[in-house]
This record gives structure tokens, C-alpha cells and sequence, in this order.
């Protein structure tokens, strides 16, 4: 019920902010045609540092993965072609996320900077393009808040507008490896997330060395003006393949916070279990524990366990199995030839963590539940269905993945 009123909220705002005028020349003028090309204009108080160059990424997609995946995803791309990942620091910038599930960065000439910015197609969530930004709808505009000094923005639209926490490892932190490469890190006075309620946020971010009242946020004022504002590109490029240098820049920022002697030991087999969630929970998860037991798994709850504690259980396991979520994000911290067995639900059939996996050098073995799970009703309700683990393909899949592994 509160995620339909929240949904209810944001949509009557949306159609306010579209009827009201109010500081309509707020509203960008145009789209500038790049960030390279926005810093190469005689005068222009901005500057433009490219850290990776552009390449061809490549996939290997199981069949299923193409041909039954949602309706309304576009099956992931066997082949993208990543873009140059770069900083842009502007003089005078803005950020405006008045529609949360965007995000709008507009430079001092009132262009909005459309390969930093973020918009999705209401239709099939894939991404629109900068002209089709909803604050080009925008009518009513609050003054941007002024903040004197250098801000960093981590904002990345979509799930980690909402509290994601797969999004917020894998879409926002990231964005800090690129400032590092540019040599602009000292630079920073304050790094803007969306909410400082989000403690998986603050957590991460204090583990870099960011003192709390360094980091700031949208949520009391979704409209942002700073003296210096430092964005980067996005850190998929816009696409669904994920760089090898997001595994690299986590394990080597977080890693080393595993040593000394653990608080806490784990098991090396590893169940990431959901019944800590409210929905895509394993229906039969008690059948599925028992089988894992005789293969010496241990479940967990990652709600229980902060930050170390989830670096240590990721980077100490030896196989992950688990119902797909955002907690299996924590992948980035495992090492290379770790298994990862992941139920999927057979309307949720996506591939997020078989291109993640293969970042990381690790086998991913899909376990897709009968069809008779699927709601097939629309992309809400069937990314909130439960799901059914067939236990005789658990136990073909376990052999496969583990094949040393012996019966108790």
C-alpha cells in the first residue's frame, strides 16, 4: 500500500509540475550535443576528462535468456558498444531530479547535458534519449538550492532513485572510481546522493573515508545548483553490460576491510535466502535448505549483516546460490571461478547477473521456475511474484557447478 500511494504522489506531482508554470526559465533551453562538445565551446566553464575510451562489448546469452525474457525488457544485447567513460566538472551546474526516475543535469547556459543526464521510456523502461526528458515537460520549478563549493553527484536515476541497493553498488558508487582517475577526489567538498536515510549508502561511503557531513542529498530539495559540479557518464554506458573495472574498483576499495580477525565466521557455501523480503520469496525454500545442507550450505539474511560482514561472507565463498534481488549484487566482492546459482522466476527471466558474472570471471548457472509461477500480469506485479525451485534441477544444477563437492 505505501509503495502505491508513493507511486500515487509522484505521478500527481509529475501533472502539477506540468500544468503550474512557475520559474518556467528554469527550464533548459536545448540539448547540448556532448560533454566533449559542451567543453571544447570557446568560453565554456566546464571541463571534459576522458578516463576510458570507447570499445566493443561482448556477451555470451544463453538461448533462454533471448527468447523468454519479460515482454516489456529488451532481451539483453549480445554486443554493445560502450562510450568513451569520462568526468565532466561544470562551473555553475545544476541537478534537477524533480521526476525521481530521471535525472537532469543542466549547465550554466541552461542546456541540459544530455550524455550525464538520465531518462526512461514509460513503455518498456529502456532508455529515451535527452530530448525526451520529462523537465522539457516541466512548467513549475523551485529555485535551485546554492551550495558554495565542489559537489559530486552519485545520482544515477531509476532503482537507485528508490533505495536500490543493486543499483546504488553497481550504477552510483562506481562513479567515484572515474572522479579517482580524473585526479579530482580532494577536490570534493560534498558527495550528493538521493536520501541520507538510505544507511547502505552512508555506509559505503564512510568506508571510502567520506566524513558524514560530506554527504548530502536531493531528498528536501530536488533542485541543486554548486559553485563546482562534477558528474560523470554512466557507468553502463547506457546499456546492460556492466565494465570490468566496477569489479576491479570494489574489490580493491572494499576487500581489504576483510582482514584481521573476523567478528563473525561464515560458511564457505553460501544460500542468500529472501524470506527477509517482502515478495519474490522461494515458495518452498525449506525443501530447498535442506538439499543445500547436504552439500554444507548455510543460509543468510543480508538485512542482518552490515557492510564487512558482507564483504567477508562474499569474498571468503566458495559457491553463491540464491533467488534473484539485489543482494546478490554483493558478487563483486567474490573471487574469480566463484559459482553462482541463481533462481530466477520465469517472468523475471534477466540477465543483470549473467553479464555481471562474466565481468567477474565467474560461472553463472540460471535456475528458472515453471511457468505456472508467472503472473504474467505487468512488469510491477512480476517483479513482486514468489517463485518455485524445481529441486531434482537444484540437484543436477549443484553437480554441475560443484562437481567436487561430496554428499554428507
Amino acid at each position: 500500500m505505501h509503495d502505491l500511494l508513493a507511486r500515487i504522489q509522484r505521478r500527481a506531482g509529475r501533472m502539477l509540475r506540468e500544468i503550474i508554470p512557475y520559474h518556467p526559465h528554469l527550464r533548459p533551453v536545448g540539448v547540448a550535443p556532448s560533454s566533449a562538445a559542451l567543453a571544447n565551446q570557446a568560453g565554456s566553464s566546464t571541463a571534459y576528462s576522458e578516463v576510458y575510451p570507447a570499445y566493443t562489448s561482448h556477451l555470451q546469452v544463453p538461448e533462454v535468456f533471448l527468447t523468454s525474457g519479460p515482454s516489456y525488457y529488451e532481451p539483453v544485447a549480445t554486443e554493445e558498444l560502450m562510450p568513451p567513460a569520462f568526468v565532466l566538472t561544470l562551473e555553475n551546474g545544476r541537478v534537477n531530479v524533480d521526476d525521481i526516475n530521471s535525472v537532469a543535469i543542466i549547465a550554466a547556459n541552461n542546456q541540459l547535458v544530455g550524455d550525464v543526464s538520465l531518462q526512461f521510456s514509460p513503455v518498456n523502461f529502456a532508455l529515451a534519449t535527452p530530448a525526451e526528458n520529462p523537465i522539457f515537460h516541466q512548467s513549475y520549478f523551485t529555485s535551485p538550492r546554492q551550495v558554495e563549493g565542489t559537489v559530486c553527484s552519485l545520482l544515477s536515476g531509476g532503482g537507485a532513485a528508490i533505495g536500490n541497493y543493486y543499483h546504488w553498488m553497481l550504477d552510483s558508487l562506481p562513479r567515484l572510481h572515474l572522479v579517482q582517475e580524473a585526479g579530482l577526489w580532494d577536490a570534493i567538498d560534498y558527495f550528493l546522493i538521493y536520501d541520507r536515510g538510505h544507511s547502505f549508502a552512508l555506509e559505503t561511503l564512510r568506508e571510502l573515508g567520506v566524513r558524514d557531513e560530506q554527504i548530502i542529498d536531493v531528498k528536501s530539495n530536488s533542485h541543486l545548483q554548486a559553485r563546482t559540479l562534477i558528474v560523470t557518464s554512466s557507468v553502463r554506458g547506457g546499456g546492460r553490460h556492466a565494465p570490468r573495472w566496477v569489479g576491479e574498483f570494489m574489490q580493491r576499495s572494499f576487500r581489504p576491510l576483510d582482514t584481521g580477525t573476523p567478528a563473525r565466521r561464515f560458511a564457505p557455501l553460501v544460500y542468500v535466502t529472501r524470506r527477509d523480503a517482502s515478495f519474490r520469496q522461494v515458495r518452498n525454500e525449506a525443501e530447498v535448505e535442506a538439499v543445500l545442507r547436504e552439500y554444507g550450505f548455510e543460509s543468510y539474511a543480508l538485512s542482518e549483516l552490515n557492510l564487512r560482514e558482507k564483504v567477508a561472507l562474499f569474498s571468503g565463498a566458495r559457491a553463491v546460490v540464491g533467488p534473484v534481488g539485489a543482494g546478490l549484487v554483493n558478487i563483486l566482492f567474490c573471487q574469480p571461478g566463484t559459482p553462482l546459482i541463481e533462481f530466477l522466476p520465469r517472468n523475471l527471466i534477466v540477465a543483470d547477473y549473467l553479464d555481471l558474472t562474466s565481468r567477474l570471471d565467474m560461472p553463472h548457472y540460471p535456475l528458472i521456475s515453471h511457468r505456472d509461477d508467472a503472473s504474467s500480469q505487468n512488469a510491477s506485479a512480476d517483479r513482486r511474484d514468489d517463485l518455485t525451485v524445481d529441486i531434482k534441477a537444484l540437484r543436477r544444477t549443484l553437480q554441475q557447478a560443484m562437481p567436487e563437492v561430496v554428499t554428507i
